[in-house]
């Protein structure tokens, strides 16, 4: 896998799960959505049990959540050996943030006081380069 690969599939990784972590947040410690109700959720009628649809979820979240990490930590070995071989201090910093922290154009430049188009070339010159 090439170093673009590597990184663009680490930082969806990173993405998809803190996405997945505020679903399991949003879901509460029984399974059920915060902010609504238990008497709404058991006061329902029918064949399946919302509070076993309810712990259904969570758990299957949590199963989502543990798969993304073992892969960050399968990828982990190799983005710090991308990391490793970078010298110049501020592309380390954007590709470091952009593609490890999953931040934005805007948010590395305005962190760095930097444009959000130098963001983007120092990323653009650092994956072109063999």
């Amino acid at each position: 896998m090439n170093k673009k690969k590597i990184l663009t599939t680490y930082r969806t990784l990173v993405i998809e799960l803190e996405e997945l972590q505020t679903q399991l947040r949003r879901v509460g410690s029984d399974g059920r959505p915060s902010g609504i109700h238990t008497s709404q959720l058991d006061s329902t009628r029918g064949t399946n049990d919302p509070g076993a649809a309810a712990m259904q979820l969570a758990e299957g979240l949590e199963e989502f959540i543990q798969r993304k990490q073992e892969t960050i930590q399968q990828l982990q070995p190799q983005v710090d050996e991308l990391l490793r071989g970078i010298k110049d201090f501020r592309k380390y910093m954007v590709i470091q943030r952009y593609y490890v922290l999953a931040r934005t154009d805007d948010q590395i430049a305005r962190a760095m006081s930097i444009s959000r188009a130098r963001v983007n070339q120092l990323r653009l010159e650092y994956l072109e380069t063999a």
